[in-house]
C-alpha cells in the first residue's frame, strides 16, 4: 500500500502542458499552410483562368518573400519576449498572420500577396523565436523534447490542410478558413497564463504562483517559486558588461556555431523548395498514377508519420541518432529524385518510373520531419545559458530567414542550370555533410540539465561537473538548479 500510495505521488500531471502544446501544435500548423499555400496554387495564378496576371517571375517573388519576413518577426519576437513574456509574444504573433490571410482574401493584384506573404514571413519569424522558448520554460524535463516536437508536428499536419484545401476549394476561401483558425488560436491564447519566469521577472508574484500552479498541478508551488525567483534574480543580477562577456566565452560561441550549422542544414534539406514547388516537381516527373495535387495530399500525410515518429522516439533515442538517421533518409530520397529524372531522360516510359518520385517524395517528407526540422528546433532551447538564449534564438531565426530565402529564391535559377537531373543531387550531397558534423561535434543533450550540457560543450568530465558548481559561489547550487529547472524547462 505504502509502495502504491509513494507511486501516485511521483507520478506527475502534465496535462495543462499537453493543452498548451496542443495549441503551440494549431499555430504552427498555420506556418504548414504558409508553407504549403504555393504549391496548389501556383498553377492557378499562372494560368489563364487567373483572377490577375501573374508571370513566373513574380510567382518567384509571392514563393519567396515569405522568408523575406522572417528576420523582421524573429526581431520582433525577440522584443516581444523581453519585454512581454514568450506567450503573449506568441498571441502577438497571431496579428500579422490574420492580416496575411485577410490580404490574400480581398487581393486583386500580385502586388497584395507580396504584402501577404511578407506579414506571412513576420509571422513565421516571430514564431520560431517564440514557441520553443515558451514551451521550454512551461514543461516538465521528461516530456520537454516531446512537446517540442508536437509543436513542431503542427508544420507537416498545416502542410496537409493547405494540400486538401488548395486542390478542391478557390484561394480566398481557403484563406478564410485559415483566418477564422487563427482568431481560434488568439482565443487560446489569451486563456492561457503566462510563463512563470516571466512574471517573476515582472516581481508579479502573485500571478506566478498561479501560473506554476497552472502548468504544474503537483507541484509545493512554494518551494517551486522560491527556486525559480532564486534563479531570475541571480542571472538579473548580471549587468549588461557581464552578458557581453558571456558572449564570448567558449561555450557561447561552440553553443552558436553548432545552432547555425542545426540550421543551416534544416533549411539545406530541401523542405522549402520541395514543399513550395512540389506539384511542379511532380508535373515535370511526369506523373500521371493520380493527379499531381492529390499525389501532394498523400506525401504531406507522411510529414505527419514523420513527426508523430519524432514524437515518440525524440526523448527515448535522442538528438544525435534522429538527427543522423533524417539526413540518411533525406539522401537517400533526393538520390530518388535524381534516378527517376535521369530515367526519363534516357527515354524510359514515364508510367515505368514513376514510382520513383512519389516513393522519394513520401520518403522525403517522412525523414525530414523525424530529426532535421525538429531536432534543431528542440537543441535551440537547450544548449543556451538562460540570460543569452533570447539574444540567440532571435540570431538563429534571423539566420533561418535569410538562408530559407536564398534557398527558395535560388531555386528556379539553379533549375535552369542544373535541371531536375542534378539539382537534387547537388542538395542531397550538401546535406550528406552534416552526417560526420553530428557524430563528431553536436553533443547529445537528452536527459542532461543546463549546466551538465554546458560543461558538456567544453568537454569537463562528469565528476568535475559538481565540482564546478561547488566552487563557483556565484551561481544556484546544482541541487537547486535540477529543481528549478523543471520549471523553466532549461534542463
Amino acid at each position: 500500500m505504502t509502495e502504491e500510495r509513494s507511486e501516485k505521488l511521483n507520478r506527475k500531471v502534465t496535462w495543462p502542458q499537453w493543452i498548451a502544446a496542443f495549441g503551440v501544435l494549431l499555430l504552427v500548423a498555420q506556418v504548414g499552410s504558409l508553407g504549403a499555400w504555393s504549391s496548389p496554387y501556383i498553377s492557378q495564378l499562372t494560368s489563364p483562368e487567373s483572377p490577375f496576371p501573374v508571370t513566373m517571375s513574380e510567382i518567384s517573388w509571392v514563393v519567396s518573400l515569405l522568408n523575406l519576413g522572417r528576420p523582421i518577426g524573429a526581431i520582433g519576437g525577440a522584443v516581444g519576449i523581453n519585454y512581454l513574456g514568450s506567450k503573449t509574444a506568441i498571441l502577438i504573433s497571431c496579428m500579422p498572420l490574420a492580416l496575411c490571410w485577410l490580404f490574400i482574401i480581398i487581393c486583386n493584384s500580385v502586388e497584395w500577396l507580396y504584402v501577404a506573404r511578407i506579414f506571412g514571413g513576420v509571422s513565421v519569424g516571430m514564431i520560431y523565436s517564440c514557441y520553443s522558448l515558451y514551451l521550454g520554460e512551461i514543461a516538465d524535463p521528461s516530456i520537454r523534447g516531446a512537446l517540442i516536437s508536437l509543436g513542431t508536428s503542427g508544420i507537416p499536419i498545416g502542410n496537409l490542410a493547405m494540400s486538401i484545401m488548395g486542390a478542391y476549394l478557390p484561394m480566398k476561401i481557403t484563406a478564410a478558413i485559415s483566418l477564422v483558425f487563427c482568431l481560434v488560436l488568439v482565443l487560446l491564447f489569451f486563456y492561457l497564463p503566462e510563463s512563470p519566469h516571466y512574471l517573476i521577472k515582472k516581481n508579479s508574484d502573485e500571478k506566478a504562483k498561479s501560473s506554476i500552479l497552472w502548468y504544474h498541478r503537483d507541484c509545493d508551488v512554494e518551494s517551486e517559486f522560491i527556486a525559480l525567483r532564486k534563479f531570475i534574480e541571480n542571472v538579473g543580477k548580471q549587468q549588461l558588461s557581464t552578458i557581453l562577456e558571456e558572449l564570448r566565452t567558449i561555450q557561447f560561441r561552440k553553443s552558436m556555431f553548432i545552432g547555425a550549422m542545426l540550421i543551416t542544414y534544416n533549411q539545406l534539406a530541401g523542405i522549402n523548395s520541395i514543399l513550395f514547388y512540389m506539384e511542379s516537381i511532380l508535373i515535370s516527373a511526369k506523373v500521371t498514377v493520380m493527379q499531381p495535387a492529390q499525389v501532394v495530399i498523400i506525401v504531406m500525410a507522411f510529414g505527419i508519420v514523420g513527426s508523430a515518429l519524432s514524437l515518440f522516439l525524440m526523448d527515448k533515442c535522442g538528438r544525435k541518432i534522429l538527427m543522423i538517421a533524417s539526413c540518411i533518409g533525406v539522401v537517400l530520397s533526393m538520390c530518388l529524385l535524381t534516378v527517376e529524372f535521369h530515367l526519363l531522360s534516357f527515354g524510359y516510359d514515364p508510367k515505368s518510373v514513376e514510382a520513383l518520385s512519389i516513393v522519394g517524395m513520401c520518403a522525403f517528407y517522412v525523414t525530414v520531419f523525424i530529426g532535421i526540422l525538429s531536432v534543431p528546433l528542440t537543441m535551440m532551447g537547450e544548449i543556451f545559458a538562460p540570460h543569452v538564449k533570447c539574444i540567440a534564438v532571435s540570431i538563429m531565426s534571423i539566420l533561418a530567414g535569410v538562408i530559407s530565402f536564398l534557398v527558395s529564391a535560388t531555386y528556379l535559377p539553379l533549375l535552369n542550370v542544373f535541371s531536375e537531373h542534378y539539382l537534387f543531387l547537388f542538395y542531397a550531397i550538401l546535406l550528406a555533410t552534416a552526417v560526420p558534423f553530428t557524430i563528431f561535434y553536436i553533443p547529445e543533450t537528452k536527459g542532461l540539465s543546463l549546466q551538465e550540457i554546458q560543461n558538456k560543450l567544453v568537454k569537463k568530465k562528469p565528476q568535475e561537473w559538481n565540482t564546478n558548481c561547488r566552487n563557483n559561489k556565484e551561481k544556484i547550487p546544482c541541487e537547486q538548479i535540477k529543481g528549478l529547472y523543471v520549471i523553466s524547462g532549461n534542463t
